[in-house]
């Protein structure tokens, strides 16, 4: 009975470890399964707003090709000469009968017809597919006005909305469409009705039970379209819909849909443009966002499942890893029998009857004989006008730390007993840290000093640059740590950063020379970041230097790249190729309407120029544009847009065309 109580004494360490490991193992199974689920749902939910935008976008294009059938086949039965005789030759007795039957001949072409007719402006009827139709007049003449006004305005064939027909009492489409005379003037109309019938035919295969659709005029927010045939002609009342339509008109962007969730259902609009036609689909929550909560619940069942593997995992783990420390232990109750000196910095750890227990009685004897010799290795360490960092290999523990590494990395000396290396890491920006880490791995299979650069920023902003030394070292028991050493070289790379500047800046215009802005242009493009490219020159710029001496001409470069700064943003790159000769490559710039806005405001600059020793003398110049979408190489950007600088000085200058 006391072996069975000695032995669970001995594994209440295991047991606080395997406790401790399954916490944090659920903790960040929960965090895991949060972060997932969130990101999951978003991507989900999107997906499934972006298939009603196409649900709404396909149906709506299946509408506009019925209509677009329907008014080219009122357009060809309009252009008909036959048509065109029945207004010239309407008493003719055999026109008239040619008129009929080239209209029945139309109109048994298409089983989708309702009727097809063509009448004088004042919508006399000439001809009708429906004999009891023609002489008649369907419209009065402030009706019948409006109605020529507009057929004349759209100059070709226009669907005027859905309604119901008033004989057949069906949803019909009306088309109509001009005839013109040999002299291309409107003489009349021709006129047609279509049966939606066939249109809800072809939105057939599209059809979903669970998806409602219709269609909106936006102009009078009243149904011209519906699945519920007894909602055409009514208006809209649904006021978040009508708020949608209201906001969707007045966008600035070009999209032509727009999507949006009510507290029951999902609803897109897709914007047809020519007809000022909302086409609308809506499905209920449950049924587009369905998905979501299924993919939720197998997520959290993975997740449960996961972690209850970990937690048996870690709990034989921690279990097997507690086995040599009992070995461990009896080597240490042998090298206890040695006189060290006694310390009582460990007391408190000696009456525990645990493995540790045992161990903190072992050190506590070699206590006495590693202080002095530690003592004196601290206050070299810390004596150092060179920053050291000693930690184990796997960068979890900090071994040691002087002063002066402390200073370097801007961390106050008060936090060197709490400091962690997440403290140092905190210090580094992520592209640091990843270098640190590859130095490390090299460190460790690398029997040589590894020498690299690296930075640190200061809680005050101050950006310190180090040199630093890595090296791994096997010590006398056997572990292995990698020793750091750092040195402050700020002073030097500020040095070398202002050479640079000076290396690659035009020293008179203070903007890029040739060479360093060829190469950002160059690396730029490799990037994928495409753009604006734009060479021009001052038009008759030698005349200036000849006429007001080389000075005035300096003031006149300098202005013009004062222009190039105050028209392009910090992030473009400007250059002066030598002479009066520029470049600019506006990255982002990929539209001619966007360059064209830039560009003009580019030559208003430029003719604001103002220099008092050119006498009122106007500056101009000559600018070729290239808006690079591709993989292209700077000669072949130079070449282009020489080109097209030349065609602007031909003309002239004071002027710039796209290429």
């Amino acid at each position: 009975m006391s072996e069975y109580l000695k032995e669970m004494k001995s594994k209440r360490i295991s047991l606080k470890i395997a406790a401790m490991v399954g916490t944090v193992e659920i903790i960040a199974m929960t965090a895991l399964f949060l972060i997932i689920n969130h990101s999951l749902t978003k991507v989900l939910e999107n997906k499934a707003m972006s298939d009603m935008n196409i649900i709404a976008r396909d149906r709506a294009q299946v509408v506009e090709s019925y209509i677009m059938g329907c008014c080219d086949f009122l357009t060809g039965y309009s252009r008909s000469p036959t048509i065109r005789e029945g207004f010239t030759k309407r008493d003719d007795p055999i026109a008239r009968n040619k008129l009929h039957e080239v209209t029945m001949s139309y109109a048994s072409g298409r089983s989708d017809t309702e009727g097809l007719y063509i009448a004088k402006w004042d919508t006399f009827v000439l001809e009708h597919t429906n004999p009891k139709s023609v002489n008649t007049t369907f419209r009065n003449k402030e009706n019948a006005k409006i109605l020529e006004e507009t057929i004349k305005s759209k100059g070709k064939a226009f669907c005027s909305g859905i309604a119901r027909a008033p004989v057949s009492k069906k949803m019909v489409i009306p088309v109509y469409a001009p005839v013109f005379d040999e002299n291309k003037n409107a003489i009349g109309f021709a006129g047609g009705a279509f049966f939606t019938d066939a249109l809800e035919k072809k939105l057939a295969p599209f059809s979903d039970n669970n998806i409602g659709y219709s269609v909106i005029d936006t102009n009078t927010n009243e149904y011209i379209f519906n699945e519920n045939s007894q909602l055409v002609g009514q208006k809209c009342t649904d006021p978040l819909l009508l708020e949608n339509l209201k906001n969707f008109k007045s966008r600035e962007n070009k999209s032509k849909t727009v999507s949006f969730r009510s507290e029951e259902s999902v609803i897109s609009c897709y914007f047809m443009d020519d007809k000022n036609w909302v086409f609308v689909v809506e499905d209920s929550n449950e049924n587009a966002f369905g998905i979501v909560r299924s993919v939720r619940t197998i997520l959290a069942a993975i997740c449960i499942f996961i972690t209850v593997i970990l937690l048996l995992f870690f709990g034989f783990s921690v279990e097997y890893t507690m086995h040599p420390i009992r070995d461990i232990n009896k080597q240490i109750e042998n090298f206890k029998a040695r006189d060290y000196s006694h310390s009582d910095i460990i007391n408190k750890y000696l009456s525990r009857d645990d493995e540790f227990g045992a161990i903190a009685n072992a050190v506590k004897e070699l206590h006495g004989v590693l202080e002095n010799q530690y003592q004196l290795f601290f206050e070299l360490l810390e004596a150092q006008t060179v920053g050291t960092l000693v930690t184990d290999l796997e960068d979890t523990n900090i071994i040691l730390v002087n002063k002066m590494a402390l200073k370097l990395w801007g961390i106050p000396p008060e936090k060197k007993a709490t400091l962690t290396m997440n403290d140092i890491k905190s210090r580094f920006d992520k592209e640091e840290t990843e270098k640190i880490a590859n130095v490390r791995a090299l460190a460790k299979i690398s029997k040589e000093e590894i020498v690299y650069e690296t930075s640190v920023m200061h809680d005050n902003g101050k950006k310190i640059h180090l040199l630093s030394h890595a090296k791994c070292a096997n010590l006398s028991n056997g572990d292995r740590v990698i020793i750091f050493s750092f040195i402050d070289i700020s002073a030097q790379k500020k040095l070398e950063a202002n050479l640079v500047v000076l290396s690659e800046t035009d020293s008179l215009t203070q903007i890029c020379n040739r060479r360093s802005g060829e190469y950002k242009v160059k690396k730029a493009v490799i990037e994928g970041k495409y753009g604006m490219f734009c060479l021009f020159d001052a038009n008759k710029f030698k005349s200036i230097n000849d006429g007001y001496g080389h000075s005035a001409g300096d003031k006149v470069l300098i202005e013009i790249a004062n222009c190039m700064k105050k028209t392009f943003r910090d992030t473009d790159i400007l250059i002066r190729l030598g002479g009066d000769e520029f470049v600019v490559f506006a990255q982002g710039i990929e539209s001619q309407k966007i360059g064209t806005q830039v560009l003009d405001r580019f030559m208003n600059n430029i003719s604001n120029i103002n220099i008092p020793e050119l006498n009122g003398h106007k500056i101009s110049i000559s600018l070729g544009a290239v808006l690079v979408s591709d993989n292209e190489d700077f000669p072949q950007m130079y070449s282009k847009a020489d080109s097209l600088m030349y065609e602007c000085k031909q003309r002239g200058g004071n002027a710039y065309k796209f290429y």
